[in-house]
């Protein structure tokens, strides 16, 4: 089985035992970049909000490889879509080597529905990949995560 959250969601939400970015980074991992000096850089859209698609996307993968917060990513997804629970989550989020930094490219496809490119750039490696991704508006106005689809090819 595949460490969930390697691949910054997809294992999990498909089911995909052959998505596999590699193992737990060791103990002695050099410590991850701080957020501000991450947001700063030109492929990073900053900490997200959930006023939008693209903010709810950004607010996800800033828990995710900043924050690095499985209850945090959690919270970002609507309370019935079928996704990962928050110690699912986490479990990814640790197999991620810290120092690790990431791209992201957030396009509208449709309706509630977005395309994310997202480069994971990790100390040893780099790896694309792309992610299908569904939104909805909660009756309180904000934005949630709906679903997360992998997009092969």
């Amino acid at each position: 089985m595949a460490m969930w959250g390697a691949s910054s969601l997809i294992g999990a939400v498909t089911g995909d035992d052959e998505v596999d970015f590699g193992a737990p980074a060791p103990a002695t991992a050099a410590a991850p970049a701080t957020a501000a000096a991450v947001s700063d850089g030109p492929c990073s859209p900053g900490e997200g909000d959930q006023s939008s698609g693209e903010g709810v996307i950004a607010a996800l993968e800033h828990r995710y490889y900043l924050l690095r917060d499985g209850v945090a990513v959690r919270e970002l997804m609507a309370t019935d879509a079928p996704l990962p629970d928050a110690a699912t989550i986490q479990l990814g989020i640790d197999s991620v080597p810290l120092g690790t930094t990431h791209c992201l490219e957030v396009t509208a496809i449709g309706p509630n529905t977005y395309s994310a490119q997202i480069t994971e750039i990790r100390p040893d490696r780099r790896n694309e990949f792309k992610q299908r991704i569904t939104t909805t508006t909660g009756p309180d106005g904000r934005v949630m995560i709906r679903s997360i689809e992998e997009v092969r090819g």
